[in-house]
C-alpha cells in the first residue's frame, strides 16, 4: 500500500489515481493518515462484501448482447441501411406487397387508432 502526503496528491495526482487503481493508497496530512483512495471496483466489492447498498451509478455495467433475429423476408440486416434500401426498393416495385399488407394488417390490429391520414 502506497502512502502519499496530502501536498504529493496535489501535485501528482494522476501518479496517485493510478496507484489506487492497482491497490489502496493512503493520504496523510501533517504525516497522519486521513484518508484512504480506493479504485471504484474495490470500493464496489467491499461495500458487497459488508452487505451495505452500492451506489447505483457505481454498479458494475453489464455487457450487452444483441442478438438479431432472422428477418422473415430473408433480408440481410447486418447491413441495416442496405437492408432497408433494398426492402424499400422491394416494396415499391410490388414484388413484397403481400408480405408489406399482411404487417400493415398486424400493425392495425395492434394500434386501432393508428390511421393513415
Amino acid at each position: 500500500m502506497l502512502t502519499f502526503s496530502s501536498i504529493e496528491l496535489q501535485k501528482q495526482i494522476g501518479d496517485v489515481q493510478r496507484a489506487a487503481s492497482r491497490d489502496a493508497v493512503v493520504i496523510t496530512s501533517h504525516g497522519k493518515p486521513r484518508n484512504i483512495l480506493l479504485s471504484v471496483e474495490e470500493f464496489r466489492r467491499l461495500k458487497e462484501a459488508a452487505g451495505e447498498k452500492v451506489p447505483n451509478d457505481l454498479k458494475a455495467k453489464r455487457a450487452v448482447t444483441v442478438h438479431h433475429l432472422p428477418d422473415p423476408l430473408g433480408y440481410d440486416v447486418s447491413d441495416f441501411k442496405a437492408a432497408a434500401r433494398k426492402m424499400a426498393e422491394d416494396a415499391l416495385s410490388g414484388k413484397t406487397k403481400k408480405a408489406v399488407n399482411q404487417e400493415l394488417a398486424a400493425v392495425r390490429t395492434r394500434f386501432p387508432k393508428l390511421r393513415a391520414k
